[in-house]
């Protein structure tokens, strides 16, 4: 576990993956907590338009959860202490791949001080392998073009660029593009 100084050795050992089976509204205080931090927002939520964005509100997050049937989502924990979280959905309606066994996948490493770590590639480690229980194919992504060190993760986990949608996200004064990536499984 991360502590003031630093990680121990046997950290890695420790990382779990919870499914958010029954949505407590503990839960999504955490993940309205990485949602509205400035460091994070960028890169895990498109920004379509010029202006200031609303905060999140665990009740908007926990509603949104309950009203999607299809999207599983996990909490990543060192021990007891969630640091990201990801989803799996199965049905998501803007997928380029549209084939009913393509999931699409989402990423965050909320806590700071678990980046750069090797603790993205574990999480797509365990997202392959859930999405492969699921009867996923194929996976799919989308990641913004400016996501440099995203990029270079999935594509040396083996996905590739299937489309690029330009101007799609506002990010620091300009428009970017989103870049969508496949896997086969």
């Amino acid at each position: 576990m991360y502590s003031e100084n630093g990680f121990d050795e046997n950290w890695m050992e420790r990382l779990r993956v919870r499914f958010m089976d029954e949505y407590k509204i503990d839960d999504f205080q955490i993940l309205c907590k990485w949602s509205n931090d400035p460091k994070i927002r960028p890169y895990a939520i498109p920004k379509f338009s010029i202006g200031v964005d609303e905060p999140f509100t665990p009740f908007e997050l926990m509603v949104s959860a309950m009203q999607n049937d299809d999207k599983r989502i996990y909490l990543v924990c060192d021990g007891e202490k969630p640091i990201g979280e990801f989803s799996i959905d199965m049905a998501f309606g803007r997928r380029v791949h549209e084939t009913p066994d393509t999931a699409w996948i989402s990423l965050v490493i909320g806590e700071e001080n678990y980046r750069g770590k090797g603790v993205g590639r574990w999480i797509m480690t365990q997202i392959e392998r859930e999405c492969a229980q699921l009867g996923a194919h194929a996976i799919e992504l989308g990641v913004f073009e400016y996501n440099k060190a995203a990029i270079r993760l999935y594509e040396s986990m083996g996905y590739e660029i299937i489309a690029v949608i330009p101007e799609f996200v506002y990010f620091e004064g300009t428009w970017h593009a989103d870049i969508r990536m496949l896997k086969r499984m």
